[in-house]
Formats: structure tokens, C-alpha cells, sequence
């Protein structure tokens, strides 16, 4: 798993979607990270 987000693959994928929630209102990505909580929880 921590090999994944070593490669600079992934740290440009993440650049992009921190400036991406930037532009988000903290509503919108506090409800994204509940979603992804609550579907790892039941998936």
C-alpha cells in the first residue's frame, strides 16, 4: 500500500485533487470522506 503512493503517479493524482477540494466548500469534501467511511465500512 505504501509503495502505491510513493510513485510520483500518485503524488501528482493527489496534487491535483488537493487543488481540487480547495475549490470545494468543506461541506462538499466532509460529505465525500463520510461516503468513503461508511462504503468501506459496508463494502
Amino acid at each position: 500500500m505504501e509503495d502505491r503512493y510513493n510513485t510520483s503517479e500518485a503524488r501528482s493524482d493527489a496534487g491535483r485533487f488537493g487543488r481540487w477540494l480547495a475549490t470545494r466548500p468543506a461541506e462538499s469534501w466532509m460529505f465525500f470522506v463520510v461516503g468513503i467511511f461508511f462504503g468501506g465500512l459496508f463494502f
